[in-house]
């Protein structure tokens, strides 16, 4: 993809702040509001479907209680992921991915970022490997490939992908490359966006967060001298913060608030 001095905008989760997140209401206010990618998180029902959920159970978004891979679609379905937005939106069930798709075509110049949460762990793997191939045939079904991002915390998500479809799609992983685990393959081969997380990884082989949010200028340097592109995460935060990164060269920023980023980036003329 070709980037201008213009900063691209992906609403994390839709509008995570003004809107109930990940529900089709969350998408459409992103859209509205002029951004320029969705950003989502996918995972598997009980039954082999495919919903937008962030987190591994429904407890925290929705007015029901479980984990999304022991329910069924149909039981997903019958949830209200309003159920926290204290009247301010109607009952809403949990959206699914054809619901986004069949959005994004509705507005062909959408793009995607699909982040897959269903990860290969001990036990895990062909539950996971198996979302990851849905979530990919389907988006190939639906002829998006170009303009969507398959996004993974465990890079041998994003791997499996690349091996398969090569081109099709494009890949955003998380830097430094150890956040995405043991992968066969060289990251920097195949992604073109990475999120910046300022972490560390400890001799014992574990990873620690850093009280500074901000990433290095070298890590940024090294990124676009590769031809990949630093995407700044929500925990970024103050604006002073965001703006030295766009300084640097950042130019995709994943807001949980995008009417708010959109405001500030369109009185600096980084954004139309």
């Amino acid at each position: 993809m070709q980037y201008t001095d213009k900063v691209l905008v992906s609403g994390h989760r839709g509008d995570r702040v003004n809107g109930i997140e990940n529900t089709m209401t969350a998408m459409r206010m992103a859209v509205e509001a002029g951004c320029d990618m969705i950003e989502t998180d996918v995972r598997m029902t009980k039954d082999g479907e495919l919903i937008l959920m962030h987190d591994e159970t429904v407890d925290r978004t929705t007015d029901g209680t479980g984990r999304v891979c022991d329910l069924t679609l149909a039981e997903i379905r019958t949830l209200n992921a309003a159920a926290l937005s204290e009247g301010r939106f109607p009952p809403e069930p949990p959206a699914t991915l054809q619901e986004l798709l069949d959005f994004a075509l509705e507005h062909p110049k959408l793009l995607l970022n699909i982040e897959l949460k269903d990860y290969p762990t001990a036990g895990n793997e062909e539950f996971a490997y198996r979302c990851c191939d849905k979530v990919s045939v389907l988006l190939g079904q639906y002829g998006v490939g170009e303009r969507t991002w398959i996004n993974s915390f465990d890079g041998r998500l994003l791997e499996r992908v690349w091996m398969r479809w090569n081109d099709e799609f494009h890949y955003h992983g998380f830097y430094p490359w150890f956040i995405l685990g043991e992968m066969e393959t060289d990251p920097e081969e195949f992604i073109d966006v990475a999120c910046m997380q300022h972490r560390v990884q400890l001799e014992d082989g574990s990873i620690e967060k850093c009280e500074e949010a901000l990433c290095p200028k070298e890590w940024f340097d090294h990124l676009l001298s590769k031809g990949i592109m630093p995407l700044m995460a929500p925990s970024l935060r103050e604006y002073p913060k965001y703006d030295l990164a766009f300084s640097w060269g950042s130019r995709i920023v994943n807001p949980d608030d995008p009417y708010a980023m959109l405001e500030h980036l369109r009185k600096q003329g980084l954004h139309d």
